[in-house]
């Protein structure tokens, strides 16, 4: 196929480089044609060609030999493969032709001439090359912040959703026990009671509910046992109903010994009910008040994370806090893997200058790593906190299985990644580094099997 200088011209790029250049250029291309389902370039094959899409569709995509991910498409009008100046020598990834093209492409022997001969050709192409490698990251940085955020949002559904459903259960418990209410305030006022036998069970009955006991099954199931006895012994009714709740509170018989004391026999089972009914409610209610401060916590954990309601300029502002606010985003996770977290933190508030929304991310990424990489259930990670007249150092450390020497020297590089597609961009620890550059701080890594640190200094203010 015979490729005119008005088709090339079509090439956005291209439509303003000299006639000269571009017959040039159109002289030594050649064309091929891709069938739909044919591979185009597979990951970890030479790149010898400027590749000039003319027709047809191609598709981006990773593949581990478990997961496939596609990540983009290469149309009409699209310069790719190898350009002017560029250290590519291998495809990164694999492409497949999903709708019928034709490539034209220019051979790597003929890139120096083109630098030599075509100025504006060689500068359209460079200038690609760097639009390029801007999306690119660009592209990265927002993956590496859409799977951090996705973490994030899923251990936080996760640690919301408990305290919700505490308040739903609890306050649907209330509603029967109010709707159960009048019928049981029709027995309670055919009572018969003096003042100081009111006070006497209202004593009692605060008592157990400020003495909030936790019983073990067994401990439970012996309460029961001797509750039911009390029941028989007096001939009293509705032990099936009362002895479970009663039971739960920690009665005695001495404690049904006391109440049948100060009361008539029919006053029994109206006043345990009533009792029952109010320690309930009372616990209940504590429960709801527990759950909303749980979800209160956590959402200012949230904000106080974000800065989401302050500015983003420069401020000063204690670095521990901003551990604490990371560990209680991340306790999902942390529980879920059962990972312990030993923390020595500094008892004063260590104060930075910076930005906090910035710091709290690294302390997310290298947190998340720590969990990845320590053994499920089995795991400790250390936070140590320190501080010099000087300088400010904050120490994360791992029990899990070490960095080999020969990854070490390329954790802190773009794109460099050992997990699982679509776990990890390779952006975590070249963002980490690029934050505490910024912060005008530096990291450090020592590993070894069963112990790894990363140490992160920072100037003191």
């Amino acid at each position: 196929m015979n490729i005119t200088i008005e088709q090339l011209r079509l090439f956005k790029p291209l439509e303003n480089i000299p006639t000269p250049e571009l017959e040039w250029l159109k002289e030594r291309l050649s064309t091929k044609t891709f069938p739909s389902g044919s591979s185009f370039f597979r990951k970890g094959e030479p790149v010898n060609h400027t590749f000039f899409i003319l027709e047809g569709e191609f598709e981006f995509f990773l593949d581990d030999g478990k997961n496939k991910k596609a990540f983009g498409l290469l149309l009409p009008g699209d310069i790719t493969g190898l350009l002017p100046f560029s250290r590519l020598k291998e495809a990164t990834a694999s492409c497949t032709t999903i709708k019928d093209g034709i490539v034209a492409y220019l051979s790597r022997a003929d890139l120096q001439d083109m630098i030599r001969e075509c100025y504006k050709l060689t500068e359209v192409l460079v200038h690609e090359m760097n639009n390029r490698i801007r999306n690119s990251t660009q592209q990265e940085v927002q993956n590496e912040k859409l799977i951090a955020l996705g973490k994030l949002s899923a251990g936080l559904a996760h640690e919301l959703n408990n305290p919700a459903a505490a308040m739903v259960r609890s306050a649907s418990l209330l509603q029967q026990y109010i709707k159960s209410t009048p019928e049981k305030f029709k027995a309670i006022m055919n009572i018969q009671l003096n003042d100081q036998n009111v006070d006497e069970i209202n004593g009692l009955m605060y008592k157990k509910i400020e003495h909030k006991s936790t019983l073990s099954l067994m401990e439970k199931s012996s309460i029961e046992d001797e509750l039911f006895d009390w029941f028989d012994d007096h001939g009293e009714s509705d032990a099936d109903e009362l002895v479970p709740f009663l039971a739960d509170y920690n009665f005695s018989p001495e404690d049904l010994d006391l109440i049948k004391s100060k009361l008539r026999k029919e006053d029994i089972n109206p006043v345990l009910n009533w009792i029952i009914q109010n320690i309930t409610i009372e616990k209940t209610v504590s429960e709801i008040k527990e759950a909303s401060e749980r979800i209160e916590s956590l959402v200012s954990s949230v904000k106080s994370y974000s800065y989401m309601d302050r500015n983003k300029d420069t401020q000063a502002f204690d670095l521990q806090d901003g551990i604490r606010n990371t560990l209680a985003i991340l306790q999902h996770k942390i529980k879920k893997q059962g990972v312990k977290i030993e923390t020595n933190l500094l008892e004063t508030p260590i104060i930075v200058n910076g930005l906090p929304g910035e710091l709290n991310q690294v302390w997310t990424n290298l947190l998340d790593n720590a969990f990845d990489a320590v053994p499920e259930s089995k795991g400790v990670v250390r936070i140590q906190t320190s501080k010099t007249e000087n300088f400010i150092k904050v120490v994360i450390e791992d029990n899990g299985h070490g960095i080999p020497d020969e990854i070490k020297t390329h954790i802190f590089e773009p794109f460099y990644t050992t997990k699982e597609i679509g776990k990890g961009t390779g952006l975590g620890l070249d963002i980490v580094q690029k934050i505490i550059k910024n912060h005008r701080g530096w990291i450090t890594v020592r590993s070894v099997p069963g112990k790894t640190q990363f140490e992160i200094h920072l100037p003191s203010t």
